[in-house]
């Protein structure tokens, strides 16, 4: 039934066990949709942390990951399940130089039966660890103090995307990001809160009318704070009449003077 199997190599193994059995993520571990383990670097040198890094050559802050303490247990990873192809297998390096991250990436992934998250610290890792990694990914331009929270991003959005994981089968249809535009905006009850109404069209129960409010603001929150999106994906003839239609309304994101 798994759907999807996850290894994470980091050095420290309670957040990311936390994290893996709690909300969405952990519901999906509890049906057998997903899978994961975590092998713990310091761990596999007998807790010895001078075993984990050292100075760079050429000299430099900090100190790396050693490659001889990573690459084996990139290898006993790849190696748990061995009765899967290795081609049904991903490699994930978690680098701020990589590629970055985005919901294409995550689609792609989601196809993939195991991927194996390589979550660095301290100054990063020996760069030799790329001979044993298939891609490096970033999930934006910063630094993080370790791997753990990038990994943690991109398997949630990407198990989102495994059937069953959510729900409502339509959830991962309609999120942002999907097809290059940003999700409109949604509510709950109460209809009035200290004065702030809940749009009209979205009570009336009128279908149609719904999608067409919903698809102008998609189109404008997508204009207005994620131009690039834009850029990527050339609005049609009819989002450019959405566009003009939303302009006229009122959204509580829009804070334009």
């Amino acid at each position: 039934m798994t759907k999807l199997r996850a290894t994470f190599i980091t050095m420290f193994r309670e957040p990311l066990a936390a994290w893996l059995s709690s909300s969405i993520v952990g519901r999906a571990h509890q049906r057998g949709i997903l899978q994961s383990q975590v092998l713990s670097i310091l761990e596999s040198v007998s807790f010895n942390h001078h075993a984990v890094d050292d100075t760079p050559y050429g000299g430099g802050p900090g100190e790396l990951m050693k490659i001889d303490v990573i690459a084996p247990l990139v290898e006993s990873a790849l190696a748990l399940n061995g009765e899967r192809s290795r081609k049904n297998k991903r490699v994930l390096l978690m680098d701020p130089a990589g590629a970055l991250f985005n919901h294409n990436h995550a689609k792609r992934l989601a196809q993939y039966e195991e991927l194996i998250f390589v979550c660095g610290r301290y100054e990063g890792i020996d760069a030799r660890i790329y001979h044993f990694v298939d891609e490096a990914i970033s999930i934006g331009d910063y630094v993080l103090s370790c791997g753990d929270l990038a990994a943690m991003a991109i398997f949630d959005a990407t198990s989102r995307l495994i059937e069953g994981v959510l729900g409502n089968s339509q959830s991962s249809v309609l999120e942002s990001h999907l097809a290059g535009r940003l999700e409109s905006s949604q509510y709950t009850r109460p209809p009035v809160y200290r004065s702030y109404l809940v749009p009209e069209v979205l009570q009336n129960g009128n279908h149609q009318a719904i999608m067409k409010a919903r698809l102008q603001e998609s189109i404008y929150k997508t204009h207005a704070l994620r131009p690039d999106l834009i850029d990527s994906y050339p609005l049609t003839d009819d989002e450019r009449a959405a566009l003009i239609a939303a302009r006229q309304q009122s959204y509580p994101w829009d804070k334009t003077p």
